[in-house]
C-alpha cells in the first residue's frame, strides 16, 4: 500500500479501496477503469501481494499497441521480484527465458505471442496462480482466451480489466465465475467537453510535450497524470523548453490549458474541465473510450513529435547504412551464421538493433554524434535573418527543443540580414526541411529548402 501511496494512489480511492482488498483474498473481479495500463496500477500491486503468499506466477494478456508502456508500470510494482518478470514483446524473445523448469514471476504478452507461446507449452498452467486479461474488447482475436485459458484449473484467480462492461459481459460469465465488479459506474454520464484531442503513439506522448506546448502557446501549462510513475521522465523532457509547467495528480489544480497525459475517468474529465482548458492525449486503443466521454472534441494534429521522432531514426539508419557500405563485415557473418541457418536473417538483424538501442545512452550518443561527425554535410536555407530578431541561439533552441535535434548535429550557422543557412547532416537535410518549413519563429512563418548552391 505504501508504494501505491507514493505513486499518487490515494487509499480511500475506490481504485484502491475496493480492489487491492478483493485481489489479495483471491477473488475473480471485474475492473472497469479507461483503457490505459497506468490504471492496472493498483490490481497488478495486488496480484503480486497475493503472488508473495501463494508463490504462484501471474499471466497478463493485454492489447499489442500499448504493450511496451507495461515495461514501466513492471519496473515500479517488481522491483527484486524472483523469478524476474517478462514483457514479452513476441514469442521468440519470450521463448529464450520460457523454456521447461523455467518461468516469469509476471508475464505480459499480446494475446497473439500468448497463444503461439501456450501452443508451444511455454505457458506453463500449473504454475499460473492469477490471469489478468486486460481491455479483451480491444483485442483483434476474440478465441485468443479461449485458446490461451483451455485447461486452466478453475481455482485460477480470473481478473477483467474493461472499459465497456456491456462488451465483455459474455466473457466474465464465460470466465470470469462470480466475479464482483469494481471501478466506474455503468451506464457512463453524458459526455463533457469542449476537448482538444491529439492523436500520439504511446511510446511517442512524453516526446510530444514540448511542441505541443509550444503548440498551446499559454501563460500557465500543467500536464495531469493518472499517477507519478512517469513524473521523473516527464520532468526531463520539459527541462528547458522556457516555460512553467507543472504536473498535477488527482484532482487539478487551476491553469490556463491542462494535457491530460493519461486518459481520464468521466468524473476526472470533468473536474479538468473546471480547472482549465483541456487537450487530451489519444494513443491508439484510446480513441473509442474519448469519444464516449468528451464532446465537442476539435482534432489538434502535431507533427512536430514525429518529425523530431524520423530525424533520429533516419541518423541511426544512416549509422547502418555507412556500416554497410564502408566497413567488412567478415567477423560478423563468421559469428552469425549458425543463427542464419535457424532463424529469418531480418528478425536478426532486428534483434541486433534492440540491443544496440538498449546501450548504456551515454554510449548510443557517443556512436551517434561520431556518425553526425563523419557523415556529410548540407546546408538548409531559412528564410529568417537579422531584420526579423532572430538570432543564433533562437535557431538552436528551435531545432533542439521541436525537432529534438542533438547540439552536436547542428553544424555551423550563418546568419544574414534576411535568411539564415544551416548546417546539418545530409541524410536528415529534406525531413529537417519539412519540419521547420510552417513553425513560426519571432511572430514569422518559416520557409525552408534545402541550400544547393556550392
Amino acid at each position: 500500500m505504501s508504494l501505491l501511496s507514493s505513486l499518487g494512489w490515494e487509499a480511500a480511492s475506490p481504485a484502491v479501496r475496493d480492489v487491492v482488498p478483493s485481489i489479495t483474498r483471491g477473488n475473480n473481479l471485474v475492473v472497469v477503469v479507461p483503457p490505459a495500463p497506468v490504471y492496472v496500477t493498483p490490481t497488478l500491486a495486488g496480484l503480486i501481494e497475493r503472488r508473495a503468499e501463494s508463490g504462484h506466477g501471474i499471466l497478463v494478456i493485454a492489447p499489442a499497441p500499448g504493450l511496451g508502456e507495461w515495461g514501466a508500470l513492471l519496473a515500479s510494482l517488481t522491483a527484486g521480484l524472483t523469478p524476474p518478470p517478462l514483457l514479452a514483446l513476441g514469442p521468440r524473445q519470450a521463448e529464450r527465458f520460457l523454456r521447461p523448469g523455467t518461468g516469469a514471476s509476471v508475464l505480459v504478452a499480446s494475446p497473439a505471442t500468448a497463444v503461439t507461446l501456450r501452443q508451444r507449452s511455454l505457458i506453463q498452467t500449473e504454475r499460473i496462480g492469477s490471469v489478468l486479461i486486460a481491455w479483451p474488447e480491444l483485442w483483434d482475436d476474440a478465441d485468443a482466451l479461449t485458446l490461451v485459458l483451455q485447461d486452466l484449473p478453475h481455482e485460477v484467480q480470473r481478473v477483467i480489466v474493461t472499459a465497456d462492461l456491456g462488451a465483455v459481459a459474455p466473457l466474465v460469465e464465460r470466465h470470469a465465475w462470480r466475479a464482483m465488479t469494481v471501478g466506474m459506474a455503468s451506464p457512463l454520464p453524458e459526455p463533457a467537453g469542449p476537448v482538444m484531442v491529439v492523436e500520439v503513439p504511446w511510446g511517442s506522448r512524453a516526446d510530444a510535450l514540448p511542441a505541443l506546448a509550444e503548440r498551446l502557446n499559454v501563460d500557465s501549462l500543467a500536464v495531469w497524470t493518472a499517477d507519478s510513475s512517469r513524473h521523473e521522465e516527464l520532468r526531463r523532457v520539459l527541462a528547458g523548453i522556457g516555460s512553467s509547467i507543472s504536473l498535477q495528480v488527482g484532482k487539478p489544480a487551476p491553469a490556463a490549458q491542462i494535457i491530460a497525459f493519461d486518459p481520464p475517468t468521466p468524473d476526472r474529465l470533468v473536474e479538468l474541465l473546471q480547472a482549465g482548458g483541456v487537450t487530451l492525449l489519444a494513443p491508439p486503443g484510446t480513441e473509442r473510450w474519448i469519444a464516449r466521454i468528451a464532446a465537442p472534441r476539435q482534432s489538434l494534429v502535431l507533427s512536430g513529435a514525429l518529425d523530431a521522432s524520423n530525424v533520429e531514426l533516419a541518423r541511426r539508419r544512416a549509422l547502418i547504412e555507412r556500416a554497410v557500405r564502408d566497413e567488412s563485415l567478415d567477423e560478423g557473418f563468421l559469428a552469425l551464421a549458425p543463427v542464419f541457418d535457424q532463424q529469418d536473417p531480418a528478425s536478426v538483424a532486428a534483434a541486433l538493433y534492440q540491443m544496440w538501442t538498449r546501450l548504456p545512452r551515454p554510449a548510443l550518443a557517443k556512436q551517434l554524434e561520431a556518425s553526425t561527425a563523419a557523415a556529410p554535410r548540407s546546408r538548409i536555407w531559412v528564410g529568417a535573418g537579422k531584420r526579423d530578431e532572430v538570432g543564433v541561439g533562437d535557431l538552436v533552441g528551435l531545432l533542439i527543443n521541436e525537432l529534438r535535434m542533438e547540439r552536436s548535429a547542428i553544424g555551423k550557422i550563418e546568419l544574414r540580414d534576411t535568411f539564415a543557412l544551416v548546417e546539418v547532416p545530409a541524410p536528415e537535410a529534406d525531413r529537417i526541411v519539412q519540419a521547420l518549413s510552417g513553425r513560426t519563429l519571432r511572430k514569422r512563418r518559416l520557409v525552408a529548402r534545402v541550400d544547393r548552391k556550392p
